[in-house]
């Protein structure tokens, strides 16, 4: 993936947490729409980290997989959903999972 790859909707932070709360009760489509409108924020932090682009694109589908287990059954994101996904990101990308 690259920067221009997709380009990311603009979109809320309050709409991308109501994405989360949809996802958290298995609705796919919601974190589906989530993931195209921060994926490439994400990929931006993983990059930024990381400095390499084939790391990036390796650890991109790891966090969205972490944050669509650790989302199922709650009520809603521990933070804002960007910060929150950044920051799983930023884990992710510095080894520390």
């Amino acid at each position: 993936m690259t920067l221009t790859d997709a380009a990311s909707p603009a979109i809320r932070d309050g709409d991308l947490d109501a994405l989360l709360v949809r996802a958290a009760t298995g609705d796919c489509d919601a974190f589906v729409a989530f993931y195209d409108a921060t994926a490439s924020r994400v990929y931006a932090v993983l990059l930024s980290v990381t400095g390499v682009a084939d790391r990036a694109d390796a650890l991109l589908e790891g966090i969205y997989l972490e944050a669509w287990e650790r989302m199922r059954g709650r009520s809603a994101p521990p933070c804002p959903g960007m910060h929150w996904v950044s920051s799983i990101a930023h884990r992710h990308a510095t080894g520390r999972r």
